[in-house]
């Protein structure tokens, strides 16, 4: 199902992943309707208009597997 997505935000934070100590990572937040708003973290310093929309799609099809899923805990 397509539907559009709004980028929020972007900032170039200091990585926190351990292997990327003093470089940066792109965070992009984004929405894909007026109650939910998420974000992708790149680890590129200034990434292609094409690379977050890879990422963004990525993570849309990641998310799409799980949400809506139910179970019970003990």
């Amino acid at each position: 199902m397509a539907h559009e997505v709004r980028i929020l935000d972007t900032r170039k934070l200091p990585s926190a992943d351990p292997s990327r100590v003093g470089k940066s990572d792109y965070v992009v937040t984004y929405q894909v309707d007026s109650l939910r708003s998420h974000y992708v973290i790149l680890p590129k310093d200034t990434p292609t208009e094409a690379e977050i929309q890879a990422a963004i799609k990525a993570e849309e099809k990641a998310r799409a597997t799980v949400v809506g899923r139910s179970f019970t805990i003990d």
